[in-house]
């Protein structure tokens, strides 16, 4: 093969040469790019959407939980119902934190007839209370309640009990005796056998000159004897 041919050739035909280079080149670069995938709009757009979605989901959670965390859980009112010697009986709402005088106060107050050692005034309301206040001179017996009862009705019906269940300390038996509250057989009968040696009880405030019953005791115990 004679290069010196072939050189003096490309010499000659230099630009020819240069332009079938370039030609194939630009060749290829256009194959290329056709043969590269084309971007599927729709997917771009729904990928975007999704990403969007989550990010709103996020903070949607986000300001979902900080506002339970600001949210108040205490209630603000509580309805209660009274009934009894009230002027006027039913059903009130109160803010939260109201006592029973103020709810006497909506009510229009206690009628005359009111047995108000029965009531605490002072008593915090909570909400579903049922509350009852009696005339005087008379008992509570199983007085319907939805849901809590406040101290008016259990003070009423502990001082009825009380009442009635008064131990005579001039009379009793022992097993009399034994129905007060931390009083056993043993000292049941050294209450009686002061009372025999004395000549029975002069005041029930004596039973603290009993053997083991000292002033704390009969604090207890007063409000149940009688003479």
């Amino acid at each position: 093969m004679d290069f010196e041919k072939i050189k003096d050739f490309i010499l000659e035909k230099k630009g020819l040469v240069i332009g079938i280079i370039a030609t194939i080149l630009i060749g290829g670069y256009f194959i290329q790019k056709n043969n590269q995938p084309a971007i599927n709009n729709s997917q771009v757009l729904s990928e975007n959407n999704k990403n969007q979605s989550t990010e709103f989901s996020k903070n949607k959670s986000n300001t979902t939980s900080t506002t339970g965390l600001n949210s108040p859980s205490k209630q603000n009112t509580v309805t209660v119902d009274i009934a009894g010697a009230v002027k006027h009986s039913g059903v009130y709402t109160l803010k939260n934190g109201a006592r029973l005088n103020d709810l006497l106060k909506v009510c229009g107050g206690l009628t005359d007839k009111a047995e108000t050692r029965a009531i605490n005034r002072a008593a915090l309301l909570k909400d579903q209370d049922q509350i009852y206040v009696p005339n005087i001179g008379e008992k509570i017996e199983n007085i319907p309640a939805a849901g809590n009862t406040t101290p008016t009705n259990s003070s009423a019906s502990d001082s009825a009990s009380s009442n009635s269940e008064q131990v005579h300390l001039n009379s009793a038996t022992v097993e009399d005796l034994q129905k007060l509250n931390g009083v056993g057989q043993k000292k049941a009968e050294q209450i009686i056998a002061y009372r025999d040696q004395n000549g029975g009880f002069k005041q029930i405030e004596d039973l603290t000159k009993v053997t083991g019953i000292g002033e704390k005791t009969f604090e207890k115990l007063k409000d149940q004897l009688a003479l």
